[in-house]
């Protein structure tokens, strides 16, 4: 029994972290990259349908590095709905196809499978060959590759682009 639920949360996670790893930006040999997960005292609770890592966890898929404070991730029939990091900040670096990297740092990360999305809050950092975007909430469409700040109407967001950057 003990072997059956390992098996079957190890299922879940590279589900989970298949659809986590912003796959429309990545490098492609990454995402032909094995999975790993990495955290101290994760729990799977099949029944109820949850991962949690509360001390934390790392993600590994080629370049691609994601490493939180803490982590829980949600299923539901064999698929994954949800993925939320949080950390003081939560941290993801990858490599782009064009050889750039990007940074992206927040307070939290939540990852909506269903709508394709990912919400980042608090002290949001994207950094990549363009230049840096901050805000305090930024919406990231996985499907359209698009960025925007979004929330209260007099939050701020701010682009920084160096010409000198190459």
């Amino acid at each position: 029994m003990r072997n059956l639920n390992l098996t079957s949360h190890r299922k879940i996670v590279i589900l989970g972290l298949l659809f986590l790893s912003f796959s429309v930006l990545s490098l492609e040999s990454d995402r032909q990259q094995k999975i790993t997960l990495e955290g101290d005292g994760c729990i799977s609770k099949l029944n109820i349908g949850q991962t949690e890592c509360p001390k934390g966890m790392v993600i590994k898929q080629g370049s691609l590095m994601i490493s939180s404070d803490y982590g829980l991730i949600t299923h539901k029939d064999n698929q994954i709905a949800t993925v939320l990091m949080t950390g003081s900040p939560v941290r993801m670096e990858q490599q782009m196809d064009d050889g750039s990297q990007m940074y992206v740092q927040a307070k939290k990360i939540d990852f909506d499978y269903q709508a394709q999305k990912a919400f980042l809050n608090g002290d949001v950092r994207i950094e990549n060959n363009i230049g840096i975007s901050t805000g305090d909430a930024m919406e990231f469409n996985l499907e359209t590759q698009e960025i925007k700040a979004i929330g209260d109407q007099s939050q701020r967001f701010h682009l920084e682009i160096d010409p000198n950057n190459d």
